[in-house]
């Protein structure tokens, strides 16, 4: 059995899937746009020429793939690149949709010519640049596995329109993105994708729930959750354990990741607004790039450290130094953050939007607010300052479950359930 596997990026969860079909010997190709490959000459010839764009070009590194596996469509996505560093957010979401578009029509032509190479027994695409290769695959009779990796757009819709009506401070250029409706022709895009859908993956309960509420099929839905990352051998004793009532050292909440609208940043700035912390009682410590505007973060009081983005292994080592993790989401398919917070028995505050109630038990491994309750939070994180001594177990706990769940296991699962669901569907359509 052969897959096609395309992706415009090179996320964690994208090179997992692709190494999964690989150790499985079906990984035919991964088509994606632009990686950091020792076999690539121009990631190595940028980098050397232009060394600012060196991090950004070192996220997408993919050297656990052969690089003969690997085919390439890398310059609107390097344009795109130049953009997101030099150019406004606005230009750079045009550059990113006519990026998009691009890549998805020339996944088609690949599937075209490489399946009169090969017998291609399915292709593997994602949310928002999988239209016309779905609809190339269908007319292959090729089986199409589409993964959905955040929630359902009719889901979320209510809620920006709800925020922003509680929030008007919150309004921008990029918000409105969210609601209006000259871009409606995204939504219609991923409703057309998902139709189109033989299989489709989701990475958590919460995001199947949101595609069974726009009445999708829910026998075409698997739910594979992400994997936790490694877990140091080290890591219980690293557990911060003076954390006590006769050991006062200030609590710090940590928040990382994008700083925007659906991960409810806002709510924590108020409700650290509202805790009116002592400095010695508990820190704020956030990171990211933000696309809110700055106002709402001038005023906030007592100790609070703000940084734009930092390199994913500089924000493994932070994790160690935080006490709580708080991601108070609107909607976040899996979140990520959250498992890598638990994974470095970091206990985490977030929703139940996300892949929380799939692997988190209230107050035993990590705490789950409702949605968009700005007073639940406040009070989550008074708990936490008056019980830091139990932190270190909650904290414990965490670890244990990411220890359940690893990237490997991920691979496993994923390799098995495709396969599976491919024969299952082949077998269907042979009875029709």
């Amino acid at each position: 059995m052969k897959i096609i596997q395309a992706h415009p990026g090179t996320g964690i969860f994208v090179k997992q899937s692709a190494l999964s079909y690989l150790e499985s010997d079906m990984l035919a190709y991964f088509l994606t746009t632009f990686v950091a490959h020792e076999g690539y000459f121009l990631s190595n010839f940028i980098t050397k020429i232009v060394p600012q764009l060196k991090r950004d070009i070192s996220r997408k590194a993919i050297d656990e793939l052969p690089f003969e596996k690997l085919k390439l469509y890398p310059y609107r996505e390097l344009i795109r690149l130049f953009s997101s560093r030099y150019g406004s957010p606005m230009v750079t979401h045009y550059i990113w949709e006519w990026a998009e578009v691009a890549f998805d029509k020339w996944v088609a032509q690949t599937i075209e010519k490489e399946s009169k190479n090969q017998k291609i027994d399915a292709i593997h695409v994602y949310e928002n640049a999988a239209l016309v290769s779905l609809q190339k695959a269908k007319k292959k009779g090729i089986v199409t596995v589409f993964e959905q990796p955040s929630q359902h757009h009719a889901f979320f819709a209510p809620i920006v329109r709800q925020q922003l009506e509680k929030y008007p401070e919150l309004k921008s250029a990029e918000t409105n993105i969210l609601i209006d409706t000259k871009y409606d022709k995204y939504k219609d895009r991923k409703d057309k994708e998902l139709k189109l859908a033989d299989i489709i993956v989701c990475n958590s309960s919460f995001t199947k729930r949101t595609l069974i509420a726009a009445n999708i099929d829910e026998q075409k839905i698997q739910v594979i959750p992400h994997g936790f990352p490694k877990i140091l051998t080290n890591i219980n004793t690293d557990i911060k354990s003076t954390l006590s009532t006769n050991n006062p050292k200030p609590v710090i909440f940590l928040n990382a990741g994008t700083q925007n609208l659906r991960k409810g940043v806002h709510l924590l700035y108020n409700a650290w607004r509202k805790a009116n912390f002592l400095p010695q009682e508990a820190e704020l410590w956030i990171i990211g790039s933000s696309s809110l505007p700055k106002k709402l973060t001038e005023d906030l009081q007592g100790n609070v450290k703000i940084k734009n983005s930092i390199p994913r292994n500089e924000l493994m080592q932070l994790y160690k130094e935080a006490d709580v993790f708080v991601l108070p989401t609107l909607a976040d398919g899996f979140a990520m953050v959250i498992s890598e917070a638990m994974s470095q028995g970091v206990p985490v505050i977030t929703t139940q939007n996300s892949m929380a109630p799939d692997f988190i038990i209230h107050q035993k491994n990590g705490f789950i607010v409702p949605v968009g309750d700005e007073e639940a939070l406040l009070q989550q994180m008074k708990w936490c300052v008056e019980n830091r001594h139990l932190l270190p177990k909650v904290g414990y706990e965490a670890i244990q479950t990411a220890k359940n769940w690893q990237w490997e296991d991920f691979r496993k699962k994923t390799a098995t359930t495709i396969k599976e669901q491919i024969l299952i569907y082949n077998e269907q359509q042979k009875n029709k």
